[in-house]
């Protein structure tokens, strides 16, 4: 996340006042991209599409409102949006998460400029076009995704909003990635708070409000891979999931025992993510 002296980086940084530091990204942006269309409006943001003027490559920007961020971090002596700084920490973590290029700072937001993938759609919509898929097909996803979180996991990174919505994915190759750091916190092994999605928090959340890391990860990657594998994911009243034992039938008998596994209630005895590539499922 280094800069040159242009950004503000420069070893006499303290004498720049921070409106100019916006000013000097202001025009920074404006020499290296064009903004295009907007693609789409998220919880935590909008997205558009752009283009990197001396290059021409199609990038994906995203405006974060300032009062859409809730955290920040020290970069260099500059405040930087949680998300922004997790971002670029886990794209050095793991291959699988989209490669962020650059931030800018405005005065009434950030700016996150992005690599834009050819041929790759969200999996919400994947699913949503295709339904059920075969199991190997799901094996081939989720192997990537237990990977990719393990990766963060080590790099202590906890991305605490894993779904459909937030991975990508090139329905040609079934290669991944990763999306969507706005929940992303450093990796503790108690979370006394809920972030992200709430349907896909796990049962043990709304027994004792408590979280832990890695049970956390693993009932949400469980999450992904039932609705790969049945094109459902349901909630009860209270918020907590519902299985489709129905459409279960059409599972494989060893795909089943690993979802009970992964959606066991106790999170002390949930299968972990090593366990679950040491399986041989995935």
């Amino acid at each position: 996340m280094s800069r040159n002296s242009e950004s503000g980086y420069s070893s006499d940084e303290n004498t720049i006042s921070p409106q100019e530091l916006i000013a000097q990204d202001q025009r920074r942006f404006a020499k290296s991209y064009d903004v295009e269309e907007e693609m789409m409006r998220s919880a935590n943001g909008i997205l558009y599409t752009g283009r990197e003027i001396s290059t021409g490559e199609s990038v994906v920007i995203k405006q974060i409102p300032r009062g859409k961020i809730s955290e920040f971090k020290q970069v260099q002596n500059r405040p930087v949006p949680s998300e922004i700084y997790y971002h670029f920490k886990a794209a050095q973590a793991s291959d699988y998460v989209v490669a962020p290029l650059d931030w800018y700072e405005r005065r009434s937001s950030f700016v996150l400029v992005m690599e834009r993938l050819d041929g790759f759609v969200d999996l919400f919509e994947f699913s949503k076009k295709y339904g059920a898929i075969n199991e190997e097909a799901v094996r081939i996803i989720a192997g990537q995704l237990v990977t990719c979180c393990m990766e963060l996991s080590h790099a202590g990174i906890c991305h605490r909003d894993i779904k459909d919505e937030n991975i990508l994915i090139n329905p040609d190759t079934l290669e991944i990635r990763l999306i969507d750091f706005g929940c992303a916190s450093r990796e503790d092994n108690c979370f006394t708070t809920a972030r992200g999605t709430p349907s896909y928090w796990p049962i043990e959340y709304f027994e004792n409000r408590l979280l832990s890391a890695e049970p956390l990860t693993v009932w949400s990657i469980g999450a992904v891979i039932y609705i790969l594998l049945t094109g459902n994911w349901e909630t009860d009243e209270t918020g907590q999931m519902r299985r489709n034992f129905l459409a279960e039938r059409n599972l494989n008998s060893y795909t089943v025992s690993l979802l009970d596994r992964v959606f066991c209630p106790d999170p002390m005895m949930r299968i972990t993510m090593k366990e679950i590539l040491a399986s041989g499922w995935c």
